[in-house]
């Protein structure tokens, strides 16, 4: 089955939305300045209500290590998520200290080489809009698990899984009504990633 990341979770209640639908990770924005960034005390809340076998991974910009060290440590969060401009030093620290890590790339750059555990493929991170799929390099030539982002909703997210192959999806904007997490898009959406095989 394809994984299935939801991101962007900046509400407790969403958090028992999750649960109730089960998608393999989640997502919270600790970068500051996004519409979905949460503060330490609401990501603890969401952490809180979280199912324990739900990862919890924080997406940052270009925050200090040691502050992500930090979330890591303290139970916060269960792997961090990189932007494409963050530094591969960076990333080697992070995974030498314990730290899952997803590092975004564009399509262009998907083969380069990284510590990262996860490659996520999106060409202007968290703005929700899709891209040529056909750029995203084929399931032979890729080094690392794949993470699809941009765009993917109820609509085309089994033709995006078709055509990519990917060994993650990870949707944002895509699973809300009105700017909100909506457990029945959610539930849509997990059930089109686990169909797939």
């Amino acid at each position: 089955m394809t994984k299935i990341k939801i991101c962007g979770i900046f509400q407790e209640a969403s958090a028992e939305l999750l649960n109730q639908v089960q998608p393999d990770m989640a997502g919270i924005i600790l970068a500051p300045g996004h519409r979905r960034s949460v503060g330490i005390m609401t990501a603890m809340a969401i952490r809180a209500k979280l199912d324990d076998h739900i990862p919890l991974y924080g997406v940052f910009d270009d925050q200090n290590v040691m502050d992500i060290l930090t979330f890591y440590g303290n139970g916060l969060i269960q792997g961090a998520q990189l932007q494409d401009d963050v530094s591969e030093d960076a990333v080697t620290l992070l995974r030498d200290k314990g730290v899952p890590v997803i590092q975004t790339r564009r399509p262009e750059a998907a083969l380069r080489d990284t510590a990262a555990d996860i490659v996520q493929i999106d060409t202007s991170a968290g703005t929700g809009t899709t891209f040529d799929w056909q750029a995203v390099p084929p399931k032979p030539l890729r080094k690392k698990p794949l993470m699809l982002a941009g765009g993917l909703n109820v609509d085309n997210l089994a033709d995006a899984i078709a055509q990519v192959q990917p060994d993650w999806v990870d949707i944002s904007s895509g699973a809300e009504v009105d700017g909100v997490k909506d457990i029945a898009l959610m539930a849509q959406l997990v059930a089109i990633a686990h169909a797939h095989e």
